[in-house]
Order: C-alpha cells, then sequence, then structure tokens
C-alpha cells in the first residue's frame, strides 16, 4: 500500500464527524434478496457427490454449512451505507414477510425503510459458494424486482429522491423494467440536482439490451457515475481484457462513449476514469471468506468517498479496504468506520 496515499487517507478520516456523514442521505433502489448461502467443496467433489445421490434415488448431503443473510445490490449497498454512518433509505417492493426480514437485518442499522412497498413477492437466492476461491453460482427467484418500474414510485418517494445528496439506480440486470427506470429516475433526479449513480450488475442474461441501455441511459448526461467490475466492463467495451493493461484500456474506451465516471472494481485492483485515469492496487488480505457482496461493499465506500469530495486515489483506496475489510471478516457484517481505520491503519 502507497504510504503517502494511505497517510492522506487516514488523516482525512480522522477528521471526520459522525455527525456530518448522517446529513448524507442517499436513496437505493430496488432489490431486496433473501440470500442462502451453501458453503461447498471444490466443484467437482461436490457434483460428484451430488451424482452418486442423485443415481441411488435421492438422498441427504449432511455437513454442508448454510447462512440466511440480507442480499440484493440495493439493499446490501444501503446496509454498508448506514454502517459507515450515512442516512440510507430502501426503495423496494417485497411481501409483508420480507418486510420483517429487513428490519431484522437492515432496520436495526438504521436503513430507512418506509418507502418498502409490501404488495409484491419475497425475491430469493441461493448461493452456491465452491472451495477455498468461493466462486458462487447463484439461483434466483427474481420475485417483484423482476417488474419494478418509475410507476412504483409515489409522491413521498419522489419527494425523498429530491431531497437526496444521491440516488442509486441497481440490479438492471433482473428487472425487465431497468432501462426504464434508470432513465426516467436519473432524470427526476437531475431536475433536483441530486447526484445520480449506477450499477447494472451482470449484464450477461441480458446482452441484447445493451444498446438500448447505452441509448437511454449511459449516454444520457443525467448519469453521474457508472460503476461496474471487468467481467461487466467486457460486455459494454465490446473488448476481450486478458490483463489489467487491457482492463484499463477498455474502460478509458468505453469512457469515450459515455459522459459518466466510470468507476471500475477488480480482485486486485481499482480504477476511476474521468478527465484522467487513476489506477489504485486492491489491498493484500490473507484470508477471505466470501466474494459474494464485495461489490455492493465497495460501491458504499466510493458512494462514501465521493460525498464527502476525497481524492481519485483517496476514494478508490477507501473503497477497496471498506470490501476487503468485509470478506476478509469471518462474520458476513459490513464494517463500521473505525473498523475500517483499523483495517487500513493495520495494512501495508
Amino acid at each position: 500500500m502507497d504510504e503517502d496515499l494511505k497517510t492522506r487517507l487516514l488523516e482525512k478520516l480522522g477528521q471526520i464527524d459522525i455527525e456530518t456523514l448522517q446529513k448524507f442521505h442517499v436513496i437505493l433502489l430496488p432489490d431486496f434478496f433473501v440470500d442462502h448461502f451453501l458453503t461447498l467443496d471444490e466443484f467437482e467433489n461436490t457434483f460428484e457427490k451430488i451424482k452418486n445421490i442423485y443415481g441411488q434415488g435421492g438422498g441427504n448431503f449432511p455437513g454442508v454449512s448454510q447462512m440466511i443473510t440480507p442480499g440484493g445490490n440495493a439493499s446490501n449497498t444501503a446496509l454498508a451505507l448506514a454502517r459507515l454512518g450515512i442516512s440510507t433509505h430502501l426503495i423496494s417492493r417485497t411481501s409483508e414477510f420480507g418486510l420483517h426480514l429487513l428490519e431484522y437485518f437492515l432496520g436495526k442499522y438504521g436503513v430507512d425503510l418506509k418507502h418498502v412497498k409490501t404488495d409484491g413477492e419475497l425475491s430469493i437466492t441461493t448461493a452456491l459458494e465452491f472451495g477455498e476461491t468461493h466462486t458462487n453460482i447463484m439461483i434466483g427467484d427474481v420475485g417483484s424486482v423482476s417488474n419494478f418500474s418509475f410507476d412504483v414510485l409515489n409522491d413521498k418517494d419522489l419527494e425523498l429522491i429530491s431531497n437526496s445528496d444521491m440516488v442509486c439506480v441497481l440490479c438492471w440486470n433482473l428487472n425487465q423494467n431497468g432501462t426504464d427506470l434508470a432513465k426516467k429516475t436519473f432524470r427526476y433526479a437531475k431536475q433536483h440536482n441530486i447526484k445520480t449513480f449506477f450499477d447494472t450488475g451482470d449484464p450477461s442474461p441480458r446482452t441484447n439490451e445493451i444498446t438500448d441501455l447505452m441509448e437511454n441511459v449511459l449516454s444520457d448526461d443525467n448519469l453521474d457515475i457508472f460503476s461496474l467490475n471487468e467481467n461487466e466492463l467486457r460486455h459494454y467495451s465490446n473488448i476481450e481484457t486478458n490483463s489489467k493493461d487491457d482492463i484499463v484500456n477498455a474502460a478509458i474506451s468505453l469512457k469515450k462513449k459515455i459522459p459518466a465516471r466510470i468507476d471500475l472494481h477488480t480482485s486486485s485492483f481499482t480504477c476511476t476514469v474521468n478527465n484522467e485515469c487513476k489506477v489504485v492496487p486492491t489491498p493484500d488480505i490473507s484470508q477471505k471468506y466470501r466474494t459474494t457482496g464485495a461489490g455492493d461493499t465497495w460501491n458504499a465506500g466510493n458512494i462514501l468517498g465521493e460525498l464527502l469530495g476525497f481524492n481519485d486515489d483517496e476514494r478508490l483506496l477507501f473503497a477497496g479496504c471498506v470490501a476487503c475489510r468485509y470478506i476478509s471478516s469471518p462474520q458476513p457484517i459490513h464494517p463500521d468506520l473505525n473498523q475500517v481505520i483499523k483495517f487500513i491503519s493495520d495494512s501495508r
């Protein structure tokens, strides 16, 4: 870790007043999932066992560690931001049972749930994580996330957005109305001079709609920040990325096509492309307990750094440290600001 950058970042973090953070209001929409994690052996070994059980006509597969956690890009990012001290508001649609789960998982950490609709269906993901790398396969029931449109927003939702500091639309990939939701939400936000943030998630199930997304959202001046990882970048840039230089060049190429700032996160480095390109290595960690949720946690750190006006390299390092602190913790609990500061101080 660059010592000068580390020192600058720690100085800024040490000057933060928690009451100042709570004055920032961030809106996140539209998804909440219940995530059911299964921690499994390496892929080949696991499916050999499953094949044998199936071959005998069914049976038990004991000894699989499992966990239920809150999921969904918007709700995960909201929770991570709330843990850092930002006032966060979730606009989502679920069932009454889903709201009870949200109150248990997010409400106790201060996430505002007054704008969650309960006339929908619960969204559920079962995440299979294989081996030491925790490579995941996510099996989902999208529920009401699949058709969340701008028309779902009521007058109170719009008033909330118009008085916020940033509005974030996430999970485009699982929402058939995602392009319309992002376009109209960002247009409304910009009428009130609100910052806008977009993360589509993995677009591979909807590659045939990327052109429409590019024309209606990514190329629109109403979008300020476009956050993505290297796999998503391949789809939007149409450039094969086999190395760090390839990834950075693909991000620079994409920036030439869209007005929004590009914020890119990978497992080994992060970068931001705007008037110039800034690249910061991802901190080293000795133990990784999960990969699911790392991008959402990174987004939370990135958003906080943006709201506080950090320099690009400071913002990227902070976001990387928030994500690394989360995935290196034995328990899937997003870190608070003091825990992130300690992680940065202890990192080399």
